[in-house]
């Protein structure tokens, strides 16, 4: 049997209100080679933009979910990926892709290469993550992170394409291959996050697993930063100015989610306290 021809890889995704940008990462993603391997499951979350009918107008394979308009990035994966499983298909992993990435013509092609590459090579089937760049700078934007000092293991680095599968510890959940035997092990992305960190978790859980997490050797696609303009992080803006906002913040998802992730993988008590308070101590030592 050919084994590049018995891959079967569902494609987890999740969108709101942004139906030309949807488009755009549906088409080039139907447009890759490979794409006959790829079972498409798209939550649309409650978007009152039209993008439920360009879906199934434009991409009639994709099937679409339904959301509530309340299940952001974390809480539409996991329905996603809810479906993927009810579907009772066999697939060989699950595909996390983020609908703002412009895949290259080849990002398909080099993970169907690094699922080959690693088989067998390693005890448990590794994650795969592709790194995305900037449009314009073509700076690392996601992917695979590193961990430099082990005494601080939620400072994290992007780590650089190099030509090769290489190790890295955790990753942002643009795109990401989580073979079907990590799903087994680690199940689906947790419940307890509403938007962000359920991917640096997943990668957490990976790593206590003994699960490796791999980088592919090439960029896989373009995703631009999210803007930090008038956000704490916004460094145009005075430092007080900056503490208000950052206060204010707090009853925000981002900051809800962040000491959800803090909890539950910083055991020691005056360590957590250290983390949450860390966003405004980054502010005063800018």
């Amino acid at each position: 049997m050919n084994i590049q021809s018995a891959l079967k890889i569902a494609v987890l995704m999740t969108c709101h209100n942004r139906k030309e940008t949807t488009r755009r990462c549906l088409a080039n993603l139907v447009g890759q080679t490979g794409a006959e391997k790829l079972e498409i499951f798209l939550v649309d979350d409650g978007s009152t933009d039209g993008t439920a009918a360009m879906v199934s107008a434009c991409f009639p394979t994709v099937n679409v979910i339904s959301g509530t308009g309340s299940l952001y990035w974390n809480g539409g994966m996991r329905r996603a990926w809810h479906a993927a499983i009810e579907s009772k298909i066999q697939f060989t992993g699950y595909l996390w892709l983020n609908d703002d990435v412009t895949l290259f013509k080849t990002a398909i092609q080099d993970l169907v290469a690094g699922i080959e590459a690693v088989r067998g090579t390693y005890d448990k089937p590794p994650l795969l993550v592709g790194a995305t760049i900037d449009s314009e700078s073509t700076a690392v934007t996601y992917g695979g992170h590193v961990i430099e000092n082990s005494n601080r293991p939620f400072r994290l680095r992007l780590a650089a394409t190099n030509g090769t599968l290489q190790r890295v510890d955790n990753c942002s959940g643009n795109f990401v291959y989580v073979p079907s035997s990590a799903y087994e092990s680690l199940g689906s992305l947790r419940a307890d996050f509403i938007h962000i960190f359920g991917d640096l978790d997943y990668g957490r859980r990976a790593a206590d697993a003994q699960i490796p997490i791999l980088l592919l050797p090439r960029v896989v696609g373009c995703c631009d930063s999210n803007s930090l303009a008038d956000t704490s992080l916004d460094r145009s803006r005075g430092k007080l100015k900056r503490l208000l906002i950052r206060f204010r913040e707090e009853s925000k998802i981002h900051s809800i989610d962040w000491r959800t992730f803090v909890w539950l993988h910083e055991k020691k008590l005056l360590r957590r306290i250290g983390y949450i308070v860390s966003p405004y101590l980054k502010i005063l030592s800018d």
